[in-house]
């Protein structure tokens, strides 16, 4: 096998340009995996605007997809140029492995982004459901309190209701009057 520099003097500036965009492209890939997995990971787009992922999305251009695309055209014109004749043939493949690269990764990430849950409670999610009054509802315009269970964990929340229920009554959520109390009726 020769050496590096040997395969370097002799190798074309095509067959140099893949070999230099496949190791180098790897070596960010690599560096952007570890920062991942400990917990540093930030992506920047293009646009000019935020930086990391937000809720809508990920856009095309970012340094994860660009990454991605050099990877896949890099590394298809070094390990191909040996086989193939024609040279423009063999970019124009490695740049459609490249592009294929691409949108394969910014769909992954648009699906891993999909599986986030927003963990922020709604008393609106709580229609229909039965609670239990924590202290009496006097009726009218006064509130009382309910406890219901959501999700696994208990929500102390406002509630109103026409008649007065006493403490420890069952009742069901009719509506969400505002962010933090319910009308409610006699379940």
């Amino acid at each position: 096998m020769e050496s590096i520099e040997t395969f370097f003097e002799n190798a074309s500036a095509l067959e140099t340009l893949f070999w230099v965009i496949a190791i180098g492209s790897s070596v960010v890939f690599i560096i952007q995996a570890i920062l991942m997995f400990v917990g540093f990971d930030s992506d920047s787009d293009f646009s000019g605007g935020d930086s990391d992922f937000d809720a809508d999305g990920m856009n095309l251009v970012s340094v994860k997809t660009v990454a991605c695309f050099l990877i896949g055209f890099g590394w298809t014109g070094a390990i191909f140029y040996p086989h193939m004749e024609s040279k423009v043939i063999l970019s124009i493949i490695a740049a459609a492995v490249g592009v294929t690269f691409m949108f394969l990764i910014a769909f992954l990430l648009r699906q891993v982004l999909r599986l986030s849950v927003d963990g922020t409670f709604r008393p609106e999610q709580t229609v229909g459901k039965v609670g239990e009054v924590y202290l009496r509802i006097p009726g009218g315009n006064e509130p009382g309190k309910v406890s219901i269970s959501h999700c696994g964990s208990v929500h102390e929340l406002l509630a109103f209701s026409e008649e007065e229920i006493e403490t420890g009554a069952k009742v069901r959520i009719v509506k969400a009057v505002d962010g933090g109390s319910v009308f409610v009726c006699r379940a």
